[in-house]
């Protein structure tokens, strides 16, 4: 996970992090089960929330956070 900012975005990987992590809480309550994924991409920052057994059904909720605002621009909830 990286927490660098890129150049010409305001939003640093640790700041999109606490942006997705605020709204997955809120929906799912406790998210020690997942690991966090998270990688910038040209639409954004992907943080994605997944259980680290594949077997499990169900999994948890992914981002893309705006890197120049910090707006949720796309969001899914896995149960």
């Amino acid at each position: 996970m990286t927490a660098t900012k890129p150049q010409g975005y305001s939003i640093r990987g640790a700041q999109a992090l606490s942006i997705a992590q605020a709204d997955a809480e809120r929906v799912y309550g406790d998210l020690t089960p997942f690991q966090i994924e998270m990688k910038l991409e040209p639409d954004g920052w992907h943080v994605l929330y997944t259980l680290p057994d594949p077997a499990t059904k169900g999994g948890g909720p992914s981002y893309i956070i705006d890197p120049a605002t910090g707006d949720i621009v796309g969001k899914r909830y896995e149960q």
